[in-house]
């Protein structure tokens, strides 16, 4: 009753493959999300200062800003000094106004950043009529709907990874059973003349369902290896992306990648016992 090796090792590898194609769509979702709601909390409202403003008015404004209800608590308040800024561009750009006989025509700024739950477009254009209105501010921008952007092209490229996922699980579901059927034909005598003795079904099908799961398993762990190994490749490569920075989701994704591959596994060789043990004996030469 021993499944030949090459067959085995092919139907471990494939659905390997399988359960890793899909476990990438997974770490996209989550990973997707979890960076659309670091760009929106990273995101600057950036507060121009009029010319003239004076040094009292700059210190109310940041001491305000601090503590607005509206400001995402724990992130600084930051100045920028318009000679700052101009360094910022380059030296290349000072030389230009330098020979044009221009002053520096920037302004000083101040930027701060805003908690999720107030990146709603009605509630930051009420943020910035109210900052304002305070002394000393020339104006207040912020990139509309930049974020909804990102989220947006997010989400197709994952409708679409996940609609090239379902075709190639599909596919590869397919081959999946295809294999296990091949494997098991060899044994297709001893499954029915078990059944002729009087074994019952779940007799003569459990060592199958149990090596099913085995195998189900090891494709699993395999596939968690393969997305682990990628997903801190990433980190080291990219550490700015905080890949690593929802420790749960990745953990039930795991967990989803070790119950799928069991369940294919399983069922394949649910199907195909059932097959067999439902033919008559004339059907199985």
């Amino acid at each position: 009753m021993a499944q030949p090796r090459p067959n085995q090792i092919y139907v471990v590898f494939s659905l390997a493959l399988v359960l890793f194609l899909l476990g990438l769509v997974g770490l996209w979702t989550f990973q997707a999300s979890y960076l659309t709601r670091q760009l929106q909390e990273n995101l600057d409202i950036i507060v121009e200062l009029e010319a003239d403003h004076t040094e009292t008015q700059r210190s109310e404004l940041v001491s305000y800003l601090e503590s607005a209800d509206f400001h995402k608590a724990g992130s600084p308040v930051n100045y920028i000094s318009k000679t700052d800024a101009l360094a910022d561009m380059g030296e290349d750009l000072r030389e230009d106004l330098s020979d044009l006989g221009l002053n520096n025509p920037l302004l000083d700024v101040i930027t701060f950043n805003v908690p999720l739950e107030e990146m709603q477009e009605e509630r930051l254009a009420a943020i910035a009529a109210e900052v304002q209105a305070v002394p000393g501010v020339s104006g207040v921008f912020y990139q509309e709907n930049f974020v909804d952007r990102i989220a947006a092209n997010a989400r197709k490229l994952g409708y679409l990874l996940l609609g090239l996922a379902a075709l190639f699980a599909l596919v590869a579901g397919l081959l999946i059973h295809n294999t296990v059927r091949l494997s098991l034909y060899a044994n297709r005598f001893t499954i029915k003349t078990q059944e002729l003795v009087g074994a019952s079904w779940g007799f003569i099908s459990r060592p199958y369902l149990w090596r099913a799961v085995g195998q189900g398993l090891l494709s699993g762990l395999l596939a968690i290896g393969a997305v682990a190994g990628l997903l801190f490749w990433l980190n080291s490569v990219l550490p700015e992306l905080q890949l690593l920075g929802q420790p749960l989701p990745l953990l039930y994704l795991a967990g989803g990648l070790l119950l799928l591959g069991v369940i294919i596994n399983f069922l394949s060789h649910y199907v195909v016992v059932r097959r067999y043990l439902r033919l008559r004996l004339d059907d199985l030469y």
